[in-house]
């Protein structure tokens, strides 16, 4: 039997956890987090949950703190997962949603970028212990991935595939041109290029529009200039319930994903960073891992050119060779201005650190605000 470790039972993972005990083809399943009880009680609600349909996979806990490199490389030695699924972070996206709407909507406007040593530190820890422990198994990061995954590629680490923002949009963009044009939804594929940023622009304060590629098919046929494309993606992507709703589609996305990078036969789909590139593409994704799958409209260069772009609208301006990330200039401002946070730029192995002063730093900037209860 396959074997997948997921690291961080939070929102996305919790969604995983249970979505997968409820399939019958459920791979044996090691869960991995740091709050031990919290972790064992959610394997046992799914477990309870999947065994009211009579199904009983093989699910287990364990307890693993991230930091320990050594520890976690033990672990994924042991355990020898044919998958591993990151969904661990320090603080997730949505925290600053809770602060007055003035207030949010200015820190906003750093950009999600902004809170990337939050997103990159655990991930950047995973992929040392799976360097550590000697396997190659594929690993799934679904921290940020758009933003993640390139940093963690130019220091040797970059993770085999992401998952949803491109893969939140493409689908919307799908049903919705389904049902614009009253065709069954498998008739249509669509082909977009496209960064995190373009997720987050119409459903988040002060966001900006970035560029994208996108290429609609009905039974082979394009149909692409049947729509301003700009008000295609708006519209696609405001039908989603605001909020963390969407996080369920973000765990179909991962179990896709993780079936895919089991299977030979590969599968024509759409993720962030394959190959540790920036922002989303068409791909195809088996257990060789992910082949980019561009139409013929658009080359390789322009694709990461779109993506490179998009990122400086996301908060960070570029990633140099050694893997430093370097803020964009309003992310910088805003962080320095609101938050007292004085970092243009950090090193992945800075990142741990970077990310308990950028929390401190904010949980004393929540406090002086009076915050909204999610």
């Amino acid at each position: 039997m396959s074997k997948v470790l997921l690291f961080g039972s939070g929102e996305v993972g919790s969604h995983i956890l249970e979505f997968l005990v409820r399939d019958p083809k459920c791979p044996e399943l090691v869960v991995c987090d740091i709050k031990a009880e919290v972790g064992q009680k959610r394997v046992h609600n799914a477990l309870s949950g999947a065994s009211i349909l009579r199904l009983y996979p093989k699910v287990s806990f364990k307890k693993v703190d991230l930091l320990d490199v050594e520890a976690t490389a033990r672990v994924i030695e042991d355990e020898n997962p044919e998958v591993i699924i990151n969904c661990a972070v320090l603080q997730t996206w949505h925290t600053i949603r809770k602060l007055p709407k003035e207030v949010y909507e200015r820190l906003s406007a750093a950009s999600l970028g902004a809170w990337l040593p939050c997103q990159l530190a655990l991930a950047y820890h995973l992929m040392l212990a799976v360097k550590k422990s000697g396997l190659n198994p594929h690993v799934i990061n679904t921290a940020l991935s758009d933003l993640v995954n390139p940093v963690l590629a130019k220091v040797g680490l970059a993770p085999t595939i992401g998952i949803g923002n491109v893969e939140l949009i493409e689908p919307a963009v799908k049903v919705f041109v389904s049902n614009h044009l009253q065709v069954p939804t498998d008739l249509v594929r669509i082909y977009l290029v496209a960064h995190h940023q373009w997720w987050v622009y119409p459903r988040e304060a002060e966001y900006k529009k970035s560029p994208y590629f996108i290429k609609v098919m009905v039974n082979d046929r394009d149909v692409t200039n049947q729509f301003d494309t700009d008000q295609l993606l708006w519209d696609a992507i405001k039908l989603y319930p605001p909020g963390t709703e969407f996080t369920t589609v973000s765990a179909s996305s991962t179990i896709k994903n993780m079936y895919a990078l089991m299977n030979p036969s590969g599968i024509f789909t759409h993720s962030p960073s394959p190959k540790g590139l920036p922002g989303g593409y068409p791909i195809i994704l088996s257990n060789k891992g992910a082949e980019l799958a561009l139409p013929e409209e658009i080359s390789l260069e322009e694709a990461i050119k779109i993506n490179e772009e998009s990122a400086k609208k996301d908060g960070i301006d570029h990633v140099k060779d050694d893997g430093t990330v370097v803020y964009s200039d309003y992310t910088y401002r805003i962080l320095k201005e609101m938050l007292g946070f004085d970092h243009a730029s950090f090193k992945p192995e800075e990142s741990f650190e970077l990310a308990k002063e950028l929390m401190s730093k904010y949980k004393e900037f929540a406090s002086k605000h009076e915050t909204i209860e999610s």
